[in-house]
């Protein structure tokens, strides 16, 4: 377990969150068998810090230029990612968040932005839970600030690779050299027919963006779904044979905050809430 984290455990069930960077769920285990992709200490982490656990990402993937309007007003993001002069991944993957009301089976994690990970004033809560069929993710973005704001979330959920997977994409966001769509959508592939349908992610590079058909994904025996809010999933499994595929649901598209109608706008002193929850395929949660 790496230094600072919270561990969770409810019968079949192991996680573990590290409040001090982005709230990670950094590990989640069935039966002692791995479901998250969990690196081995902090500098591995923090070599790769999107490639481990469930990091939250806000805004997710590119914003071109680091720049966008809102309101009729221009914002700055840090380019960095400097060969497609975009900002990556937003800042809160790694933000210290608090933790709060810890239990053996439950953790809540509390940030509170003043303008320095994102240019607008909220509140974020991150909170999970173990039950017998698995782990639920809710989050709460509170806007305290004096103005509407702009709602673009991510996550980039790191599995252990899966022998197989399927994920309910409906169509391909094409891109540009940058990696940023083009504003077009095409129909799926044969091979991302497999995506949907299918098939081993070892061995083939999976690298695309695609508009959700439904809210859910299977990795092995394991169930992945996300609340209505995600429109939109990214694969991605860093070439192939690398070990891992994140399946990353976001509630807009890549760039959303330069796409009309591409990310949520909350209203001042209103809360969006959105959540995960990672089980057994089949199971059913008792009420």
């Amino acid at each position: 377990m790496l230094e600072n984290c919270i561990p969770l455990g409810f019968e079949d069930w192991e996680a573990e969150i590290l409040p001090s960077f982005g709230a990670n769920l950094i590990s989640l285990e069935y039966k002692g068998l791995p479901v998250l992709r969990t690196p081995d200490n902090i500098e591995q982490l923090r070599e790769n810090p999107c490639l481990y656990g469930n990091p939250v990402l806000f805004p997710p993937n590119r914003t071109a230029d680091g720049i966008f309007k809102f309101e009729n007003r221009k914002y700055h993001l840090p380019v960095n990612e400097p060969n497609t002069g975009s900002h990556l991944h937003g800042r809160l993957y790694n933000a210290p968040f608090e933790a709060a009301e810890v239990t053996d089976r439950s953790a809540t994690c509390l940030l509170k932005n003043r303008g320095k990970w994102f240019p607008f004033d909220f509140s974020m809560k991150l909170s999970f839970e173990l039950d017998r069929g698995g782990l639920t993710q809710n989050i709460e973005i509170l806007n305290d600030g004096s103005c509407s704001m702009p709602v673009l979330l991510g996550f980039h959920t790191s599995f252990a690779a899966p022998g197989e997977f399927s994920v309910s994409i409906k169509e391909r966001w094409e891109r540009d050299e940058r990696h940023l769509p083009t504003g077009k959508l095409s129909a799926l592939k044969e091979h991302e027919l497999c995506f949907k349908n299918g098939c081993a992610s070892e061995g083939q590079v999976i690298s695309d963006y695609f508009t959700a058909e439904n809210q859910a994904a299977r990795l092995g025996h394991i169930l992945y779904q996300v609340s209505p809010e995600f429109t939109q999933w990214v694969l991605y499994n860093g070439g192939g044979n690398k070990g891992f595929l994140c399946v990353e649901p976001q509630t807009g598209p890549v760039n959303g905050l330069n796409m009309p109608g591409g990310h949520l706008v909350l209203p001042r002193g209103e809360t969006a809430r959105f959540w995960l929850r990672f089980s057994i395929a089949g199971y059913k949660k008792q009420n």
